[in-house]
Formats: structure tokens, sequence, C-alpha cells
């Protein structure tokens, strides 16, 4: 799993996880309101039975009472009278049990079918007077009209600060996900960037370098001091601007995104880079055969990317010529896909390197051979980017013989296959 893949998965599953503790703090927070209810309706039921007890021994020792609680016909003031005893029982039951609400009641026989709400249970509490009375069926009838908002006041605290505590996680979540998406399009830039810089570098550079050689060889014939110490800055300069060359390619080689896609003509692209390299193989008495045989030979790719590609296989060729370089580049269709073969005639590699040699930082022993220079990062970034475009590089090399690079790019789309280029 690539390493954008890795981010966008913990990203995702880092999104979920904040939504699940989100579900389950809401469910503490509703477990929590439940229980206050439980706790509340514990309260309101030992009240309403000592309520009973006493509304009991009021009836026992009163008719008028008595009368009221079964239903039988009594006079107005008394009706009232009895509704404002009954009341006040209740009332002070209730505030020993620290409950200061608003509630009504009323003494019936009624059968009632409470509804309940979505949080909580019906607001309604029933309380039986049988064994008080000579009628059965008779109970107390209480309700709370505002229970339910009294209940949830009472977690209202926690519930905001638990609900503030989570958002703020999440929109600290977004947040970071939005800045890192931007730093990551920062470092892409920074990367084409770079891309561009090190393609504008590399073979200016090697030029500059061949064509002093060139020039110091003349040394005896133009037999000036001076020109001879400018030549060695020069020389001494250019070495140095190589290495930070070699520094950027290693940053490059971190980078993971294609970067914007452009129809790349491939042979036209090889044409140039071997005419970028033409005075260097001048002075090395070197060549360079290419045989564009592809009849589809159009790319989806960042030209950037592939022109350093191409530079860094025959930057390679020519470092690791035996003695004159003798390079061909063959391109061809073979199914849905551009070849690219690098085929070289230098001192080759054994069997036992061939799997380690896109591996970062890893040195190609030469043997006695030491003016090759570099990090072991040209073949590493070169790897990189083939598989970035969904391509495959091969290699196959014997020692004392040559190497050959075979590279593997999708083209275009299917019907590049008919197009006659």
């Amino acid at each position: 799993m690539s390493k954008l893949n890795k981010q966008n998965f913990l990203a995702f599953f880092t999104f979920i996880a904040l939504v699940v503790l989100l579900g389950i703090q809401l469910n503490w927070i509703f477990k929590a309101a439940r229980l206050e209810e439980q706790n509340f309706n514990r309260m309101v039921t030992k009240a309403l039975v000592e309520a009973r007890e006493e509304i009991g021994n009021t009836a026992s020792n009163c008719n008028e009472m008595k009368d009221y609680l079964c239903g039988n016909p009594c006079q107005v003031d008394v009706r009232k009278q009895k509704i404002e005893e009954i009341d006040s029982i209740i009332r002070s039951k209730l505030e020993i049990f620290h409950i200061n609400m608003d509630y009504t009641f009323e003494i019936t026989d009624s059968i009632y079918t409470p509804a309940n709400s979505k949080l909580f249970g019906a607001r309604c509490y029933l309380q039986s007077l049988n064994g008080l009375l000579e009628k059965d069926g008779i109970k107390i009838r209480l309700e709370f009209p505002d229970r339910n908002q009294f209940l949830l006041a009472q977690i209202r605290g926690e519930f905001l600060i638990a609900l503030l505590a989570l958002f703020f996680v999440m929109a600290s979540f977004i947040m970071t996900s939005r800045m890192f998406r931007k730093e990551r399009e920062m470092v892409q830039q920074t990367s084409d960037f770079i891309n561009n810089m090190v393609h504008e570098f590399q073979t200016p550079l090697s030029n500059i370098r061949f064509a002093t050689n060139l020039i110091k060889k003349k040394e005896p014939i133009i037999n000036d001091e001076k020109i001879s110490e400018y030549l060695s800055v020069i020389l001494l300069e250019n070495q140095k601007l190589e290495k930070h060359v070699d520094e950027i390619l290693k940053v490059m080689c971190s980078g993971n995104d294609p970067g914007v896609l452009e129809q790349v003509d491939m042979h036209q692209l090889i044409h140039s880079n071997i005419k970028a390299f033409a005075t260097r193989l001048e002075s090395l008495n070197g060549s360079i055969v290419f045989h564009p045989d592809a009849v589809n030979y159009t790319i989806d790719a960042t030209t950037g990317h592939m022109k350093l590609v191409l530079s860094n296989l025959i930057d390679n060729a020519i470092k690791y010529a035996r003695e004159v370089p003798d390079i061909s580049i063959t391109t061809l269709n073979k199914g849905n896909n551009l070849v690219l073969v690098f085929k070289d005639k230098g001192i080759g590699m054994e069997k036992k390197e061939l799997p380690r040699i896109f591996d970062k930082y890893y040195r190609v022993s030469t043997g006695d051979v030491h003016n090759v220079k570099g990090f072991g990062l040209g073949l590493t970034y070169v790897k990189k980017i083939i598989e970035q475009y969904n391509g495959n590089i091969d290699v196959t090399s014997t020692p004392g013989k040559g190497t050959v690079f075979t590279i593997f790019l999708p083209l275009k789309n299917e019907t590049d296959k008919n197009t006659v280029g």
C-alpha cells in the first residue's frame, strides 16, 4: 500500500472513530438521562405512597373526604375543600423529597393509557387507594407537565460540555485534514520545481565539464598559465554543482504524485536527450543509435519526469562504459505498452547485484575504477517514476558485455494502437 493510500486510509478510519465516539458519548448521555428519570420516578413513588397513607387516615375519620374519594355526590364547597386538602398532602410529601415542580392531579377510577415520549417514559404517575375505601379501583393520577424539561436540565451541563468537546475534536480533525492537503499540494509544487531544476542542471553541467576538458587537452598549444588556472576553477565549481544536483535528486526521490499529465511524444523527447549528450559523447568518441520502431509512442506523463528518466539511463550508460560508449535505444509496441530498450556495451553487472540496483544509495561495484561519481539515487528515481505511471522496468546484464534496461509504459489509450506515428 502506497504512503498516500495509507494516509487516506488512516484519515478515513480516524473520522469513523470520531463518529463512533460521538455515538457512544450520546448513548452515555441518554443513559444518564434515563437514570435521572428512574431516580425521579422513585422519589415521586415514595411521596405518593406516603400521601396515600395520610389520605387514607383522613378518609377513615372524615365521611366527606370518603364521599369525595369514592365519587359520591357532595356540595361544591366541600368538594373544593377536599381537593385543597389532598393537594396540600401531596405537595408536602413531594417537598420532603425535594420535588418542587408544578403538577396536576385528579382522583379517578378510569383506565388511563400513558403515552411515552421519545427519550423519557410517561409523565403520569398512578397511586391506587385500594384497601383504604369501600370502593376499589380509585386511584390518584399525578402528572408533571414540565417533568421532561426538568430532567433534561439536570444533565444539560454535562451534555453540552461533552458535545462541544466532541465537535471541537471533529472540527480540529477536519481543519488538520485541510491543512495536510494544502501542505501536500505545496510539497508537490516543490517537487515539480525540483524536477524541472534538476533537468535543467544535469545536462548543461555535463556539457560544461566535457567542454572544459576538451579545452584543457589543448593547453600545451595555448600555453597560458592564467587560462589553465581558470579552467581548473571551472572544473572545480562544476563538480560542486554536480554534487548539489545529486542532493536535489535525493530530495526528488521522496515524491509520490506523478504531477500534471501531458501527452508526451517519447520519440521527440529521446531525440532531444540524445542531442543534449552529443558534446559529451563526441569527447569520448562514443555514439548513441536510436531505432524508433514504435508506431504508437505518445503517453500520458509529465515531460520533466520522462526527461530525467531518459537522461539518467543515458548518463549511466556513458559512465559505466568500458572505454568508448556504445549505446542503442529502441522503441517498440507490445500490447498496449510503449517499450523502451536501452542497451550498452559497458562493464555490465554481476547477477547478484541486479536485484539491488534500484535501492536507494546502492552503488554497483566497479572494481579498481573510481571515476564514477554519485550517491546511488538515479536508478531509484527512475524506478519510482516508472511505477508512478503504472509502468515497469526490467534489467539484464552480463559482466564485460553490457546492460539492457527495458521499460514498459502504458500508451495514452487503446485507440492509439491503430494510430500511425
